[in-house]
Formats: C-alpha cells, structure tokens, sequence
C-alpha cells in the first residue's frame, strides 16, 4: 500500500478550487457533464473571438474595413469583436476568417483532414477587398 505524506494530501486539496468543489456537491454526474461541455464551449469561442481580433488588429484593419471584406454590418462585427456575451454563427465566424486570410482545418478521427475555411479570398472578397481599402483611407 502507497504511503500518502500530509504535504501530498494537502497539495491535492489545494489545487481544487471551492468553485469545484460546489459544482461537485450541487451537481449531478449528468449536470455536471453537461456543465462541462457548456464550459468548454465558452472558452472556445472566447478563443476564436480573442484570436479574430488579434488577427484584425495585426493586418492593421479596421472593424468598418474587416465587416466590409466580409460582407457584414459594421454594427455587427463591432459587437462581436468587443461584446462579452458574443455570439457568432459558425457563417459568419468563417466568414471572417476568410476576409483576413485565416485557414480552418479540421481533422476527423480517422485522420483525414478537412478544409473548412481557406486563405485565399473567395472572389466576392477580393472584390470588396478594394471598397474596405477606400473606407479606411476616408475613416
């Protein structure tokens, strides 16, 4: 039998936070895993929101320019770049990623792998590509 010394014991004990330690005791096995995907997808799309806008802000571009590229309301994108409760569909989450250049790949569990978004914009893009450059030279 394992010999457990009280500095190991604590230690475990420490690294649980209360908050654990209360979804555990109020929560279900089921409740607790459906809790855990709900986390799990927030912090997924806090990532994907985090990287969209520290992708925009790299090219320099602004939200009117990036809404423009990729043919959504000014209002809109700026509520998804800043919003704490944002949202987005994966449409216009692709969409984008497309007007800044930003590949998407998923792979499937046999290994094959799937292009989602591509970094080459798609004609009707490029072609506003040139209307977003007038509107950041006029903003």
């Amino acid at each position: 039998m394992p010999q457990l010394c009280y500095a190991s014991v604590m230690a475990a004990k420490i690294e649980r936070t209360a908050h654990e330690a209360a979804v555990d005791a109020l929560l279900s096995d089921a409740e607790r895993a459906e809790y855990a995907l709900r986390v799990q997808a927030l912090r997924s799309r806090n990532a994907l929101l985090t990287m969209l806008e520290t992708a925009r802000e790299a090219q320099g571009m602004t939200k009117r320019a990036l809404a423009s590229r990729a043919g959504l309301e000014a209002s809109s994108v700026r509520r998804l770049l800043t919003s704490a409760t944002a949202n987005p569909t994966t449409g216009n989450a692709f969409r984008l990623m497309a007007a800044m250049g930003i590949a998407l790949e998923a792979t499937l569990p046999t290994g094959e792998r799937i292009q989602l978004v591509g970094p080459e914009a798609p004609a009707a893009t490029r072609d506003s590509a040139a209307a977003a450059r007038r509107l950041d030279a006029a903003a």
